[in-house]
């Protein structure tokens, strides 16, 4: 025969995919509260509440999963920066596409914006090389000098 929790318990947490409950008791009266950790490979969502509480009815509040699996923050390019919106990013779970912008000294050699994408083994995709140097792009002298390209130094 199953021992029934008591009265006013809430019994174990609701379980997680990608979460842990703080506690492990299996215990847990109206009141009382329980906070979910992410495991191992999770990343915590970012505005996502992470405490369940027991509520008067023996039941939990509602709680959507606060972690998921993503990405570590994309890779930075030496010839492109993050998209400023991308940058503002913390989370990032597997299909996120991110894109980048040619760093200043570098021109765009192609119609899209090098881009990366968070891939089911939680590693980024290599973004395109489509930022090439002002500097020496140009198999034959260039007409004109970029601002940031330095001058050629003349033999004496």
């Amino acid at each position: 025969r199953r021992c029934s929790p008591a009265t006013g318990d809430c019994g174990p947490p609701p379980a997680m995919t990608h979460s842990r409950p703080s506690s492990s008791s299996s215990s847990f009266p109206v009141g009382s509260r329980v906070t979910f950790t992410c495991a191992e490979g999770a990343r915590r969502i970012p505005g996502v509440p992470d405490t369940a509480e027991c509520l008067p009815g023996d039941i939990w509040s509602r709680l959507p999963e606060p972690c998921g699996r993503s990405c570590a923050a994309p890779p930075r390019l030496r010839f492109a920066a993050l998209s400023k919106e991308d940058e503002r990013r913390n989370f990032f779970p597997v299909g996120t596409n991110v894109s980048y912008v040619c760093r200043p000294g570098y021109e765009n050699t192609s119609e899209s914006s090098p881009s990366s994408t968070c891939l089911e083994s939680l590693a980024w995709s290599q973004p395109a090389e489509l930022c090439r140097s002002e500097c020496f792009c140009c198999p034959h002298p260039p007409k004109k000098i970029s601002p940031g390209c330095s001058q050629p130094a003349s033999q004496n």
